[in-house]
């Protein structure tokens, strides 16, 4: 798999078991969180994937109270 996010892309390495074991969230999640271990060799960045999961994501606004600088 590739992942991307605004830096740019890594490389997503799912072995067999892994995928197996979380079939339904590779496959069907818009939102992939991912366990694992980085490898860098030769300027090429890998995530091997040891877990995935969907993060749980806040729709709520923050409150802030007024800002008055006068």
């Amino acid at each position: 798999m590739t992942l991307e996010d605004e830096t740019g892309f890594v490389n997503l390495i799912l072995w067999k078991d892994v995928f197996a074991a979380h079939r339904v969230v590779a496959r069907t999640a818009g939102f992939l969180g991912v366990t694992g271990k980085v490898q860098s060799e030769s300027g090429v960045v890998n995530l091997v994937a040891e877990e995935l999961w969907v993060p749980r994501v806040s729709t709520a606004t923050a409150e802030a109270g007024s800002r008055d600088f006068h």
